[in-house]
């Protein structure tokens, strides 16, 4: 197991070739990461062995289900019903081929591991049935590619509906979903919010994109160096302090060996030297931000003491009045963990174990004395190795702030509208944006750890990046000394702007579909300067309004859910509700423009079918043609009724003059067809003739039709399970 070949990607079985650069082998062992952690005894000698061996193979692949609980267990059962049977008692050359299981750890069945060869996949044909399956529903978003240690810190962060959450260095966005979907886990629309935040302005994008499809409006993205996020306004003389943090910071990723072979090659010691002061920074950073009686979880996926235990230590040390770890050992019981450690070794880049008190190096590397070892609890944060359930390596730490009224009367270390200011660092105050004309000084009280020294201060490059992230998540932006940030060239050239509540076009839309006033009419918004709908009109939930208004200095990236688009519809209402909005607004629209399908016989037709005319449904569905022929033209909600008390499905429908078009982008359309028709492959639909008359664009705001062109729209659907 010494030797791992890279996998190919165009060649092998299929008969293809691959350039020699592809197959460069890279040996599975490094002398001095193993006597690094055989020195820091963090595994028990007679596990070893074991460790060794599951840290040199490949990682299971592991997947979760999302979306909203009811919609996650639909898809859940979908799968278990349709596709385990088949895979249960298979043999490849001879040898049992492992089924999916559950990851033990993961509530109500909706994590999973797939511990499978590539080639039983590709040759086996349950087996790549089912990757079908897992590849239709990732297109969607309704299964999420995900490690399964990378799992554990949003469980842990018990995330409630009315919470305002800050995920500080959130790309690509795994985690940040996980978020979302416990923010909404309540029954009704929640009052709370999460922020994501990236440092990079290209990877907080790609954060857009992975959180996107779980249309949520009480989402919002910011671009900032976590170690100096600013304090956000929310009134005169109010700070925005967050109920939960994720504070999953960069690290060298020590713990991903088992997937990021490089880590192999390219692993020093100096990796975790150097990243520990912009650790100790984030993690600092977010106890500020936290509010008193409020949850912060630090997670990296590394295995080294100085990333994790250091830090958290460090951090102990500086708020201890007001801040301690959380003892969740009765917490996901399917999990197999062990403690935090309380001693650990030092070691420099030339190999030498040091002592504290050595000139150059900071206090902040070393293991707490024994009073302050029985003061943090270290013991209390929690360490997953590979060997231990087939995953990488992980650390967590829960930290809890005090409530008001637990502090000690003497001193506040925090204020409820001010920062952290320790007793031995004076605040700093620093810019946030040069570039942004007015921008207002926030206080950062972040300290600064002593200086590491020169040689340990930049690690080495793991899978490209200068600054390697938990789980190749997190931007590799930050450095270990927070710079003033410098505003991207394009960022913010879109402003959120809100429409007035008595807008003629906002009040248009609520007139045509009879949105009830209970839905709030003050938090439309544009984006861009005018203030004026054009093109597209969002959505935020109402309790960002106040950040999106009194924060000019903040880079914004993103914020809440596209509702209307404009589209030309002579004599009708020109904006049509947007895919990612019609969940969220379907229950307060008037019964007036919502039809509904006799059940899934219909909404087969529809999806294999272009603009069928009202003839065509006359055969298929005639009660559905007659409510259509009743509405005038322009968008509609279409309902699907299910059997077994499975909620109703509801999609955007287009009425034309004489045809209907259901608004389905061809992934989405592949998807339904394949999850409740068992239909794998998605033919071409055959173009029906129809009359000339406006429709909605193809997916492009910019672009209005004058025909009804024989592609559906490209607006994704919203079941409203």
């Amino acid at each position: 197991m010494g030797k791992k070949h890279f996998n190919k990607k165009n060649g092998g079985g299929n008969g293809g070739s691959r350039k020699p650069s592809g197959w460069l082998e890279i040996t599975r062992e490094n002398e001095n990461l193993e006597n690094y952690y055989k020195e820091q005894a963090i595994i028990d000698p007679s596990e070893w062995d074991k460790f060794k061996v599951a840290c040199q193979s490949d990682l299971p692949v592991t997947f979760r289900l999302t979306g909203s609980k009811k919609h996650a267990i639909e898809v859940r059962d979908s799968m278990e019903k349709n596709y385990f049977p088949e895979l249960k008692g298979l043999k490849w050359e001879g040898e049992p081929v492992p089924e999916p299981k559950p990851l033990a750890f993961y509530p109500d069945n909706l994590g999973w591991q797939v511990n499978v060869a590539k080639q039983v996949i590709r040759k086996n044909k349950p087996f790549a049935r089912f990757q079908r399956f897992l590849v239709v529903e990732t297109d969607v978003g309704n299964i999420s590619r995900q490690e399964a240690v990378s799992m554990i810190p949003p469980l842990l962060l018990d995330v409630e509906p009315q919470h305002a959450v800050l995920d500080m260095c959130a790309a690509p966005g795994s985690k940040t979903a996980q978020l979302i979907e416990a923010l909404h886990s309540g029954p009704s629309n929640p009052t709370g919010f999460v922020m994501a935040n990236d440092s990079d302005y290209k990877r907080s994008h790609m954060l857009i994109h992975q959180v996107k499809r779980l249309n949520s409006a009480n989402m919002i993205v910011t671009n900032h160096d976590a170690q100096m996020f600013p304090k956000i306004k929310t009134g005169d003389n109010e700070y925005l302090k967050f109920d939960r943090v994720l504070c999953d910071v960069p690290c060298s990723g020590d713990g991903t060996m088992r997937k990021n072979i490089n880590v192999w090659k390219d692993w020093t010691v100096g990796n975790g030297l150097g990243l520990h002061p912009t650790q100790v920074n984030i993690l600092a950073r977010g106890v500020q931000l936290l509010k008193h009686g409020g949850r912060l979880v630090y997670s990296t996926c590394s295995m080294n003491p100085i990333e994790n235990e250091a830090v958290v230590a460090e951090v102990l040390r500086q708020y201890k009045d007001v801040l301690s770890l959380v003892d969740v050992s009765d917490r996901l019981p399917g999990l197999i963990r062990s403690p935090g450690i309380s001693s650990w070794k030092v070691q420099t880049k030339d190999k030498a174990w040091r002592q504290r008190g050595e000139a150059g190096l900071a206090r902040s590397l070393f293991s707490p004395d024994q009073d302050e070892a029985d003061q943090f609890h270290l013991e209390r944060t929690l360490r997953v190795y590979p060997h231990q359930q087939d995953t990488g390596g992980f650390y967590i730490a829960v930290f809890e702030k005090k409530a008001v009224d637990e502090q000690p009367s003497k001193k506040r270390a925090i204020e409820e509208n001010g920062e952290t200011v320790s007793d031995d660092q004076p605040e700093k105050k620093i810019k946030t944006d040069e570039s942004e004309t007015g921008a207002e000084l926030v206080e950062s009280a972040v300290p600064t750890p002593h200086p590491i020294p020169e040689s340990e201060e930049k690690p080495n490059v793991v899978d490209g990046e200068s600054v390697p992230s938990t789980e190749q998540e997190q931007s590799a932006g930050d450095s270990s000394t927070p710079k003033k940030e410098k505003l991207p060239r394009d960022a913010n050239e879109e402003p959120f702007r809100f429409v007035a509540d008595n807008h003629p076009t906002v009040n248009g839309c609520w007139d045509f579909y009879g949105i009830s006033p209970e839905f709030p009419k003050n938090s439309i918004l544009v984006r861009n300067e005018t203030g004026e709908p054009v093109r597209t009109m969002y959505y935020v939930a109402p309790i960002l309004r106040p950040i999106l208004e009194l924060n000019n200095a903040i880079k914004f990236v993103h914020a809440g859910i596209k509702m209307f688009a404009q589209q030309k519809n002579e004599g009708n209402c020109k904006w049509r509700v947007q895919s990612e909005g019609i969940e969220l607004l379907y229950p307060y629209v008037s019964e007036s423009r919502v039809v509904e399908a006799t059940g899934l016989d219909t909404l087969k037709v529809l999806c294999q079918n272009s603009f069928p005319r009202f003839k065509d449904l006359e055969t298929l569905d005639n009660k559905l043609k007659e409510q259509v022929e009743k509405v005038t033209e322009g968008c509609l909600f279409l309902r699907v009724p299910r059997e077994n008390g499975l909620e109703s499905l509801i999609f955007p429908m287009w009425r034309g003059k004489s045809s209907v078009n259901i608004m389905l982008p061809k992934q989405d359309t592949q998807e339904v067809l394949h999850r409740f028709f068992g239909i794998e492959n998605l033919k071409e639909t055959k173009q029906k003739s129809v009359p000339a008359v406006a429709v909605p664009s193809a997916g492009a705001e910019t672009a209005t039709p004058e025909v009804e062109e024989p592609t559906a729209a490209t607006d994704a659907a919203a079941p409203s399970a």
